[in-house]
């Protein structure tokens, strides 16, 4: 019986059957309720959202990187196949993050009731929003943890993260987009700009990090050094 319920509820399955591609799909299927979507070309620097307000539609992300901001302090980037807006769920209630776009973005455009109709409309549709907040708050317990990390440490692990998530990697080298400036990067790491173009310098002179020009590359092999390391 243990089997077959882990095979029901266990973490991948939920992931498979509910994750936010699963919630695409749902999005775009004609059948059931019917939604009519509208896609949309973002700008950079958009606020597609803005805490404290009420907003009426959710926000399929197709392309593009955003930042999501409580007042001034980046608490989370989402790219591709995320949902915008699902942290309020109810009509009417208002946004407690501000959502803005780090990149041009190629959104889809829902509205708020529609979606919910269409969500509820099936039977395990809870399910969605439950998993979409089990991520995000995941997330923001893993960000929690690495702002706990000393600063040079807190600083290559964030920057790692980026790469991961939103640029690229291969054997030798982690690739941060270019739209990862410093202040980004400060901010997310909760850190002062001149600071973080200080560390920037000494990680440079370690062969840490390639270049104090963007885009940034990290060695992973001279990082990884050092994490065996290092102290501070």
């Amino acid at each position: 019986m243990e089997v077959a319920m882990d095979s029901l509820y266990g973490k991948n399955t939920i992931k498979n059957l509910f994750g936010n591609e699963k919630l695409a799909d749902l999005i775009l299927d004609h059948h059931n309720v019917k939604i009519k979507p509208q896609v949309m070309n973002v700008p950079r620097k958009k606020i597609v959202i803005e805490e404290n307000t009420v907003h009426e539609f959710f926000y399929f992300i197709k392309e593009g990187i955003f930042i999501l901001k409580k007042g001034n302090q980046i608490v989370d980037l989402i790219g591709p196949t995320s949902v915008i807006g699902l942290y309020d769920l109810f009509v009417g209630e208002k946004a407690s993050l501000s959502v803005i776009s780090l990149t041009p973005a190629v959104l889809v455009k829902i509205g708020k009731e529609e979606l919910l109709a269409k969500i509820f409309s099936i039977q395990e549709g809870a399910i969605f929003h439950i998993n979409y907040m089990h991520i995000a708050l995941n997330s923001l317990i893993s960000h929690r943890n690495l702002l706990g990390l000393p600063l040079k440490k807190r600083l290559l692990k964030v920057m790692e993260k980026l790469a991961i998530n939103f640029g690229s990697e291969d054997q030798e080298y982690y690739y941060l987009p270019k739209e990862m400036t410093t202040r980004i990067v400060a901010n997310y790491c909760n850190c002062n700009v001149n600071t973080i173009t200080k560390i920037f310098k000494e990680f440079v002179a370690m062969e840490c990090l390639l270049s104090t020009s963007k885009p940034y590359i990290l060695n992973r092999k001279k990082i990884e050094n050092y994490y065996s390391v290092c102290k501070d």
